[in-house]
């Protein structure tokens, strides 16, 4: 498998995963996930995983995305785990509006 290939899996797994993840309705999740990405209120999914595997090396074993209330305000957060080369996995929060990374623990 070619790197970008790989990187092609990775992505369409973790987009598979964000849909199922985010409510009961998996058509519900779609629909939000898209319209919040048509009124910019979040980035690329892509975009999120390279912004962080420039960050964090590893391999993303899941992913969420959820609209949870951060300093009284509602906020999309891209919720990404990742098993890293040393066999760590890491929980990482990231602000799905711009791509920094708002927590970063251990997983275990």
């Amino acid at each position: 498998m070619t790197p970008t290939s790989a990187m092609r899996f990775v992505i369409l797994m973790g987009l598979l995963s964000l849909f199922g993840q985010v409510n009961a309705d998996p058509q519900a999740d779609h629909e939000r996930a898209r319209e919040a990405r048509l009124r910019d209120e979040i980035r690329p999914i892509a975009e999120i995983l390279h912004h962080i595997g420039e960050q964090i090396p590893g391999q993303v074993i899941g992913l969420e995305l959820e609209r949870e209330k951060r300093t009284g305000q509602p906020v999309w957060i891209y919720e990404i785990k990742i098993l890293t080369p040393d066999g760590r996995r890491l929980e990482i929060e990231v602000d799905a509006r711009d791509g920094h990374i708002l927590e970063l623990e251990d997983d275990d």
